[in-house]
């Protein structure tokens, strides 16, 4: 199983490209509204060819190694959900417990998602096409959302070792990656901490970007 993927709904779609291209990031994909219909915007295409005609972009996705990122154009700058590829059985399993949790089970042909009490949801993928091979992963992501529910339940739902757990930090991961969950009002992806780099500044919609060095440092 490995955490490779982020998804945000922003008003700042060009400007998220234009970030995480500085970042060594590829675009791969531009689907947006024209016209009312969906049409397909991608790369050789270049923003001064379409900026002025008004497409609301249902996704832009861009890869680096083993990580993937989407955005799409909303209202205001939200977090929707974080992504895991996972084999056939991590899959079942996955979905067991989600049963066993109430959680709201979105099946589609191409992923699966998860809801959860913190209004952002978790992607079940088993597509490894998605990414490259080798190269930049995510090592850990830091989450601000409420204590009123305790984060633990994501750890226990994807079968995750406890690292930390006090009134306002609860970390779960294996070894390969970890997630840490701070106690705040909303929910937020604050950071996000990746094997190579160099990343470290701050997105348009203000999470941070780290590598293993930076953080080590």
């Amino acid at each position: 199983m490995q955490l490779f993927h982020y998804h945000w709904w922003t008003e700042r779609v060009e400007q998220m490209e234009e970030f995480y291209q500085q970042q060594g990031f590829e675009t791969v994909l531009r689907v947006g509204r024209h016209e009312g219909e969906m049409q397909t915007f991608n790369p050789p295409l270049e923003w001064d060819e379409f900026r002025d005609k008004g497409i609301a972009f249902r996704i832009i996705e861009m890869v680096k190694g083993k990580t993937n990122i989407t955005f799409g154009h909303g209202i205001g700058d939200r977090f929707d959900h974080i992504g895991l590829l996972v084999n056939e059985a991590e899959y079942e399993r996955i979905i067991e417990k989600a049963k066993g949790l109430d959680l709201n089970i979105n099946e589609r042909e191409r992923r699966t998602f998860l809801s959860t009490p913190w209004k952002f949801r978790i992607e079940l993928q088993k597509r490894k096409d998605v990414v490259h091979d080798q190269g930049t992963h995510i090592m850990a992501m830091d989450i601000g959302l409420s204590f009123q529910e305790n984060p633990k339940m994501i750890g226990n739902l994807l079968d995750l070792d406890l690292y930390v757990e006090s009134d306002s930090h609860i970390r779960v991961g294996n070894h390969e990656w970890s997630l840490n969950f701070y106690e705040e009002d909303s929910t937020r992806l604050c950071s996000v901490h990746f094997s190579q780099g160099p990343m470290h500044s701050v997105d348009p919609v203000g999470t941070k970007l780290t590598t293993a060095s930076d953080d080590e440092s």
